[in-house]
């Protein structure tokens, strides 16, 4: 495969990716249940906003490369790394306990498309990935400081 090719698959894999990581979000997000629920419930709908902007933007940078975006859930489930939620009440800690490994996965699938847009000096692509990145690292630190005891 050449280069623009799997960069452009890796961002398609990323694509659906995030399509299961709002998915699950919004499961936790259903049935959140506990003592932190009226913290949390609200914050799940600021990460479901913002992956729903991060979907697009992976998505037309994909058309701008000459590639075109997944869009097939049977295609997203194939190739994703996240696994899916059980629908079943989820507490605060084990709802944000999930995305912070989420967080952290999905986090290494964007150094892989930046290192392939690195090679073949695409810095938009570079750039977008470090921008979304640069959220997700925000975000696997201030959630692990709210699981911290």
């Amino acid at each position: 495969m050449d280069g623009n090719k799997s960069l452009i698959f890796q961002m398609n894999k990323v694509v659906g990716d995030l399509h299961v990581f709002k998915t699950k979000v919004h499961n936790y997000h259903w049935n959140l249940v506990g003592e932190h629920f009226f913290v949390v419930h609200p914050m799940l709908d600021c990460v479901m906003c913002e992956i729903d902007e991060q979907i697009d933007e992976v998505a037309e940078r994909i058309l701008m490369i000459g590639g075109r975006p997944f869009g097939s859930l049977e295609v997203y489930l194939k190739h994703t790394v996240l696994a899916e939620a059980e629908t079943k009440a989820y507490t605060a800690e084990e709802a944000v306990t999930s995305m912070l490994a989420d967080f952290r996965l999905l986090l290494s699938e964007f150094n892989i498309i930046m290192k392939l847009a690195e090679d073949l000096n695409d810095q938009e692509t570079l750039g977008l990935m470090a921008n979304i990145g640069a959220i997700y690292q925000k975000h696997i630190w201030m959630y692990g400081a709210w699981l911290t005891k």
